[in-house]
């Protein structure tokens, strides 16, 4: 006498055995896009918009030199911001309890750079490869 081995749907279930009711898993999420940042000098302006203390740098000309997507910020004597473009594009640094957070677009940066008392937003366009 031979013996058949009957299996229900809820046991084929906890094998595994049956095949996904509502289809396959949705395909991942694609990468944010890379922003593609060009090396050479990036020149402009930065304009104050906060100042609660006299020792506040001053606002005016700036420069910077864009090298595989980092740069540093001269915020005063002896403090330098170093900052990176981030794969999106965001600029994020921070130096000596100064922040700088940017965005970069092709051929520009635009972004604030602060220390809780004073503030400059800079904007900058590559001007030198």
């Amino acid at each position: 006498m031979s013996r058949r081995l009957v299996l229900s749907w809820p046991i084929l279930a906890a094998l595994g055995l049956l095949p996904a009711a509502c289809g396959s898993a949705p395909p991942p999420a694609p990468p944010a896009p890379k922003a593609d940042v060009t090396d050479g000098f990036y020149r402009g302006t930065s304009t104050r918009f906060q100042a609660n203390t006299r020792a506040c740098p001053r606002p005016g000309l700036v420069m910077v030199q864009m090298w595989d997507r980092r740069f540093q910020y001269r915020w005063a004597y002896g403090v330098m911001i170093d900052a990176v473009v981030q794969q999106d594009g965001t600029i994020v640094g921070e130096g000596n309890g100064v922040s700088l957070l940017g965005k970069y677009t092709p051929d520009r940066i635009e972004g604030d750079i602060t220390n809780g008392d004073c503030g400059l937003h800079v904007t900058l366009t590559l001007r030198d490869r």
